[in-house]
């Protein structure tokens, strides 16, 4: 028993902190939570693998851009970053304010901002394809929006487990351009690749979500 009030509000202080310290380790942040379920967050790195084929490759940015205000073209490759350092490698970035941290959720929009070089670049729709059946021409520049929306991609979850609208590791994914009010089509596999460097496919926008079986299908993967 205490004897007193201040050894009743000692032990009132130490009990408050031991649950404190309870507390701490039994909640865990949302992202470290999101992180433990495979749930992509934003500022997370991925790598997208195409599922045309089973395997169209991975996005990649390959050689420099002959495109007016682009960098970097964008084709796919056998492996990812064998081309060069991280150039298969993309940071998800919200396009509408959400942190870095928060969870990203099917129907979002998003920037894909390739790790390649000092000089990061932003995947973006750059020109009208001549491709059969393509949209617009895909490449990678320095500018966050090179045009109105070229730069911003709806992502949109084919299905998760569980079936909550987040995105997930392994998940397939659709990514529609929102240039011209989203009508930049979806980001599709079109034709083998004329890029050296290992190159696999062409990268282009289509008017459909699947032009081929799985050309406008991505899987994402931790990098």
């Amino acid at each position: 028993m205490f004897r007193t009030t201040k050894q009743r509000l000692a032990a009132c202080t130490a009990a408050a902190a031991v649950a404190a310290a309870a507390a701490s380790f039994a909640a865990p942040t949302a992202a470290t939570g999101a992180a433990a379920r495979g749930e992509l967050t934003y500022g997370s790195i991925i790598l997208l693998q195409n599922q045309y084929g089973g395997d169209g490759g991975y996005l990649d940015t390959n050689g420099v851009s002959s495109q007016p205000g682009a960098t970097y073209n964008v084709s796919t490759n056998d492996r990812p970053n064998s081309r060069g350092p991280a150039t298969s490698e993309w940071r998800v970035v919200s396009a509408t304010g959400k942190a870095t941290g928060a969870r990203v959720i099917s129907g979002d929009v998003v920037y894909l901002i390739n790790q390649y070089g000092s000089h990061h670049t932003y995947l973006d729709t750059n020109g009208v394809s001549d491709q059969a059946g393509a949209k617009y021409k895909v490449s990678a520049t320095t500018t966050k929006d090179r045009g109105p929306g070229t730069g911003k991609w709806h992502i949109f979850g084919v299905r998760s487990s569980p079936n909550d609208g987040h995105i997930r590791t392994d998940d397939i994914v659709h990514l529609l351009n929102d240039y011209g009010s989203a009508n930049g089509g979806f980001l599709d596999t079109n034709g083998r690749s004329s890029q050296g460097g290992g190159a696999k496919y062409g990268v282009s926008t289509s008017p459909y979500s699947d032009r081929g079986t799985g050309t406008g299908s991505w899987k994402v993967l931790p990098s």
